[in-house]
């Protein structure tokens, strides 16, 4: 049986309608149900136009990439896909509407222009001409077809939510009426477009720059109809079914060339220094969830003194940055340092964290009653019940687990006694669901317009396992979403992020980086990003010589 690696709360997303990632989930998943297989339609000018096959296997020397292939019942669907191999290959199959930049902005690839007057409808007319793998021209029907597709199931349908209807206008133009105005939507359109009609397909046609020469093909070759199919680096791609425990020695040995990661995961792939790494900012974000039935963390200030004692610069530059520097950056507030709109004033505070707890515990009524170094909580009649904070973390990620011990070691310096329980990933899950914890350290892969409902809100669709959603937060994400200008977004911000600080229904602490991993010497040019490893792979530059 393979050994696949189960990823932000990435339950994360997209899997589950959001991404809990403890080792949550995270974009790229393992999926253990098979999928629907069905023939991959094939190119109707394949046998004049397409590359030629090439069926010598994989070796050093040959560019190669990590596939699960039919047999084991993984589908290429990028709409349905769950295993994280197969959807970061996917973007060389399929592309989107708009691909997020590392700043998270949105940078169109099959919409030629958009336009909003309110923020609620929105009109896209697509580039003409594009060609698909079927030998068809994608239609605003294809676009109208994945987009609800994705609505319905897979990873993508969280991005969707707000979503009231998609239609085509004409052959070329996709109209998108929206709940509720937000400003940033075309921003979640990185969603992989397929042939209407094809979502039970394994491998339906899509718009990419490659193709498989035939449904069982264990290579890609270059889409001779694809508009960039001359600045192409490559006209054949190999691929190789492997492992988890041999991906260390076989990108070591060269027989793999390229290796996507989330280097702060729980799954170790142990890179060789020497190797490149090039980081790429996401949108996901890891937190301190509560229980608000606790009896000590239903009590808001307590939750605000917990993340006031938070050593984010710490946690990022001495555990999440370890072994490498720059695999994530810390969150003083909600919203990523990385977003484009981001208002640095936002983490102005009013007073210095620690003087801040200690005012808290005070207000609280706090008292170490009984001389044990650990704070006890006042019932209202004179008497003090003794507590400890259960703080449940996923200890197959090494990463999560010693950052929540840090974060338990300072509690308890400043008296609040806290147990550290760490938890395979089902046992973590099922403990989350029970609702039998105190405080939990989570992750999850948020949309690139910000929206922070499912951490705030209340509802099924919601990461609210700790039951501190509440719909007093829904004006304020609204108005947020609503915010077309950087006033209007830093002040709308500043209202949401506010709101979070005084009744803490979690505390941020960083938002992580993926990468890609190469050989030294092989590649320039590339600018992996969270829509997709290989968008721009046009502009790649490989020296297959490097990978001898």
């Amino acid at each position: 049986m393979k050994i696949n690696k189960l990823f932000l709360f990435i339950i994360i997303f997209f899997l589950v309608p959001v991404m809990l990632v403890q080792g949550c989930m995270l974009p790229f998943l393992p999926v253990a149900a098979p999928q629907p297989v069905a023939e991959v339609a094939e190119p109707e000018d394949e046998p004049e136009e397409d590359e030629p096959v090439v069926v010598i296997p994989p070796q050093p020397g040959q560019f190669t990439l990590r596939y699960e292939p039919e047999h084991n019942n993984f589908t290429m669907n990028p709409i349905t896909a769950r295993n994280r191999d197969n959807i970061v290959l996917g973007s060389l199959l399929y592309e989107s509407l708009f691909i997020l930049d590392d700043y998270l902005r949105p940078v169109p690839i099959l919409c030629e222009n958009w336009e909003t007057d309110d923020f609620i409808t929105y009109t896209f007319d697509l580039y003409p001409d594009i060609a698909m793998h079927d030998g068809s021209s994608l239609t605003a029907d294809d676009v109208t077809y994945s987009l609800r597709q994705a609505m319905q199931r897979g990873r993508h349908s969280n991005k969707l939510r707000s979503v009231s209807s998609i239609n085509s206008t004409d052959d070329l133009t996709v109209t998108i009426v929206l709940n509720s105005p937000n400003a940033r939507f075309i921003r979640l359109l990185d969603i992989p477009i397929i042939k209407s009609g094809s979502i039970d397909y394994r491998i339906p046609p899509g718009t990419g720059p490659y193709i498989f020469p035939t449904s069982d093909a264990m290579q890609l070759t270059r889409f001779r109809s694809h508009r960039n199919y001359n600045d192409l680096p490559l006209s054949t791609i190999y691929l190789l079914e492997c492992y988890d425990s041999d991906l260390t020695d076989f990108f070591d040995d060269g027989r793999l060339s390229l290796l996507w990661d989330d280097p702060t995961s729980a799954f170790d792939i142990r890179i060789n220094r020497q190797h490149e790494p090039r980081l790429f900012n996401t949108t996901a974000i890891q937190y301190i969830g509560f229980n608000a039935h606790s009896p000590v963390l239903r009590h808001q200030d307590i939750r605000r003194a917990i993340g006031c004692s938070i050593e984010r610069q710490y946690i990022v530059d001495n555990i999440m940055n370890v072994p490498r520097p720059g695999q994530a950056i810390p969150a003083h507030v909600a919203f990523s340092p990385i977003f484009d709109l981001y208002d640095p004033a936002w983490e102005d505070r009013q007073m210095d964290p620690l003087i801040e707890m200690a005012a808290l515990v005070e207000r609280i009524g706090l008292e170490d009653r009984f001389n044990e170094s650990f704070l006890a909580m006042p019932d209202g009649y004179g008497n003090f019940t003794r507590f400890t904070l259960d703080f449940i973390v996923n200890i197959e990620n090494s990463h999560k687990l010693i950052a929540a011990n840090r974060i338990a070691d300072n509690l308890r310096q400043y008296g609040f006694n806290v147990n550290v329980r760490g938890l395979q990933w089902t046992d973590f899950i099922k403990e989350l669901e029970a609702g039998t914890f105190d405080m939990y350290y989570g992750e999850i892969l948020l949309g690139a317009d910000f929206d922070l409902s499912p951490l705030l809100l209340p509802g099924d669709e919601n990461i609210n396992y700790g039951r501190t959603g509440n719909t007093a937060y829904k004006p304020l994400i609204d108005a947020f979403l609503a915010a077309s200008t950087q006033e209007e977004v830093s002040e709308a911000g500043a209202q949401l992020n506010l709101a979070i600080l005084q009744a803490a229904p979690f505390i941020p602490i960083l938002y992580k980086k993926y990468a890609v991993y190469t050989p030294p010497g092989v590649l320039t040019g590339a600018a992996p990003g969270q829509s997709g490893v290989f968008h721009n792979f046009q502009d790649w530059s490989i020296d297959l010589y490097m990978l001898n």
